[in-house]
């Protein structure tokens, strides 16, 4: 028995070591990317100006008429180099999703300015805004911006996790080689980068997440990795069990040495990380077998400009920093953006004829639900109750991206919690149970978050995971020259 596990043992352990290898050293990126490679942006967030009053611009019914707009999607009264243009953005057909991409928000938009005081058409708007929110999160007027692109689809340095689209990707002549990737309808910053980071995420992309395989939801790519990681797992297993029944017959005697000894010691203290990186990473893998079609979801908001007559803009307050428009209960509504210091916040008129409407952005999310399980083929289940998040939240972390939303508690069914941003029509966030038990595994097996709950902050928690990374390792390496020593013999 004992002959035969350890043959077993040293076959499987040379056919995963050099993914192992790959997915330790790649991994490294991580906390380089996270506390090294960090590019220097002096904002994080825009701080919006107060949208002016009635008399100082044209009405925005006036405004979409004249450029001869029957319906709008969305329309924004925006600042660019202190000056209101308003923002008009026109959503063309659902785009089909390429055969195991990503889900992706539409980005399929025109998105067209005009001066808010005169009504002419701004030429290039887009980019000139883009420029100026990037200017503004950067905190450097001095750098010259070498290039603006407009992202349409999800790529290798912009990757699924920033969720957004479409962004702009602006470029600056600075020695860090810095990127910032501008969302102008939700007039924020999706994420930057720099020429290191750049080589962290390409890295961690090819040889971590293995892209070179195929797309994030390509079988060939998930049936690769998870018998990979599958025999990683059976590997530690099995060092468990040869150490466990040659430890008696060790015992007191000192054994094979160099390689050999280090291996199995080193692998015993080991064992456990590697296992808990084995099983998170499989857990996270088998999750990608069915895709998360909730981010291509984006509600209709379309609606005739016959039906804007009344003005937004008379009802503003110190606080409103953005509009948008929605339907609810069958009626139009404008939507108003009011920064607080807890958060943003929505409130509602209606569009027509202005009046306001109390809990509008609770009864909105629940509309919300409503069509999203609808057109997802699913019955709508009972809510438990509701919560607007102005801010991130336990269950609702920056990754997500966006602010604010509405949290929506369900009492059963597929789904647990629907996280909507009411003021653009996105879902932002679903937790299933599956999911939520995939999250915590990886959380606390991959990423190590068990050491905060201990006082670590995250700077350190990243140092004990790589120490760790480097230790497992050391393993692959000291396993393998333990291995050539016996072919050479």
């Amino acid at each position: 028995m004992l002959p035969l596990l350890y043959r077993w043992h040293r076959r499987l352990a040379l056919i995963v070591a050099l993914p192992v290898a790959m997915w330790v050293i790649s991994g490294l990126t991580h906390p380089l990317m996270a506390h090294v490679w960090t590019p220097d942006v002096r904002w994080q967030q825009v701080a919006l100006p107060s949208l002016p009053d009635a008399q100082a611009v044209i009405p925005p019914q006036r405004l979409l008429e004249r450029h001869g707009y029957t319906d709008v999607d969305q329309i924004n009264l925006v600042y660019v180099a202190g000056r209101p243009q308003w923002q008009v953005a026109i959503y063309g057909a659902q785009e089909a999703n390429e055969r195991w991409r990503e889900a992706r928000p539409p980005a399929n938009v025109a998105i067209s300015y005009y001066d808010a005081t005169n009504g002419l058409p701004i030429v290039g708007g887009e980019r000139l805004h883009a420029m100026a929110l990037s200017r503004i999160l950067l905190g450097d007027r001095q750098a010259q911006i070498t290039d603006v692109t407009r992202l349409d689809d999800f790529d290798l340095q912009y990757r699924f996790v920033n969720r957004m689209l479409p962004v702009h990707r602006v470029s600056f002549d600075r020695a860090d080689g810095i990127q910032l990737y501008i969302d102008v309808l939700g007039q924020r910053l999706a994420t930057a980068d720099n020429t290191w980071r750049r080589v962290g995420l390409w890295t961690f992309a090819q040889f971590h997440n293995w892209h070179f395989l195929g797309e994030r939801h390509h079988p060939l790519r998930l049936v690769v990795i998870t018998v990979l990681i599958g025999l990683t797992f059976v590997v530690g297993v099995g060092g468990l069990l040869l150490y466990a029944m040659q430890w008696r017959k060790r015992r007191g005697r000192q054994g094979r040495g160099g390689a050999h000894r280090w291996h199995r010691r080193l692998g015993l203290v080991m064992a456990l990380a590697m296992l808990g990186f084995a099983s998170s990473g499989l857990h996270v893998v088998l999750g990608q077998f069915q895709s998360e079609d909730h981010l291509a979801w984006r509600a209709d908001t379309r609606i005739p400009v016959t039906e804007l007559a009344f003005n937004p803009l008379d009802v503003v307050s110190p606080t409103t920093v953005g509009l948008s428009q929605a339907w609810l209960g069958g009626e139009p509504v404008w939507q108003l953006r009011e920064s607080t210091p807890e958060g943003d916040v929505i409130r509602y008129h209606h569009a027509g004829t202005g009046a306001a409407v109390e809990e509008g952005d609770q009864a909105y999310a629940l509309e919300l639900t409503a069509r999203w399980f609808a057109d997802a083929g699913h019955p709508v289940p009972p809510v438990a109750f509701t919560r607007a998040l102005p801010d991130f939240a336990m269950d609702y972390v920056s990754v997500y991206k966006r602010l604010p939303v509405q949290r929506i508690a369900l009492r059963e069914g597929p789904v647990n919690v629907l996280f909507l941003e009411t003021h653009t029509g996105h879902v932002a966030h679903l937790t299933t149970p599956e999911g939520r038990l995939r999250s915590l595994h990886f959380m606390h097996l991959h990423k190590f978050h068990f050491l905060g709950k201990l006082g670590l902050s995250p700077a350190a928690r990243d140092l004990v995971i790589s120490i760790v990374v480097l230790l497992i390792l050391g393993v692959v390496l000291l396993g393998s020259v333990a291995w050539m020593r016996n072919m050479l013999r």
